[in-house]
């Protein structure tokens, strides 16, 4: 029975809210648009730029993560802040045991290369394969890249740099205390607005 009142109806708002709030942007974008607008796995890659695989991957883990009990809840900048922190201190040093405590079970890779530069074309999921990847891309970094802290759009991010050009910035999605998303912009495109960002600075 569909709720009657207008008190009602907010509740109902907001309990969905609540449940959202367990979900990555990603999920609920796939989430909604699967279950408010129904669409099929075929529009929702479109509209989202991923694969079809994973949009139904991703509806999976976001219908299984709203029926879990318990919420998400944005860390403190201080938490975010020493996570990203920790991140980098363990890829510097090539420590997998102290990445793999900072990364959720569930962990996913994504990166952007606009097709001008080399990345991983599909995302990398699961812990084991993130860690192999991470472990990977450190390599370049050994080459002469440089790695460090800094904020982009707000939050903490790590920004490399091969001399005075920037060449790529990876951006963290929090969940439950770890790391749930890390987000790799390599795209020349992009790096010019988060380029501006840090001059700014």
């Amino acid at each position: 029975m569909p709720p009657e009142s207008a008190e009602q109806r907010d509740a109902v708002s907001t309990a969905l809210l609540l449940l959202l709030e367990r979900l990555t942007p990603t999920e609920r974008a796939v989430y909604v648009l699967r279950e408010a607008f129904a669409y099929g796995y075929r529009e929702i890659a479109g509209v989202l730029d991923l694969g079809e695989a994973n949009c139904r991957q991703l509806h999976r883990r976001a219908v299984r993560r709203v029926g879990e009990p318990g919420s998400r809840f944005e860390p403190a900048p201080g938490r975010r802040e020493q996570l990203v922190t920790s991140f980098l201190t363990a890829a510097r040093e090539g420590d997998l045991a102290g990445l793999e405590k900072l990364l959720a079970e569930d962990v996913t890779w994504w990166s952007d290369g606009g097709g001008k530069v080399s990345a991983a074309r599909r995302p990398v999921e699961g812990r084991d394969k993130v860690l192999r990847f991470v472990a990977g891309a450190m390599q370049r970094f050994a080459t002469g890249w440089e790695l460090v802290l800094a904020e982009v759009n707000g939050a903490p991010a790590l920004v490399a740099r091969s001399g005075v050009d920037l060449v790529g910035v990876l951006s963290f999605e929090l969940r439950d205390g770890v790391i749930g998303e890390l987000r790799a912009v390599m795209n020349p495109d992009k790096l010019g607005f988060a380029g501006r960002q840090l001059a700014r600075r």
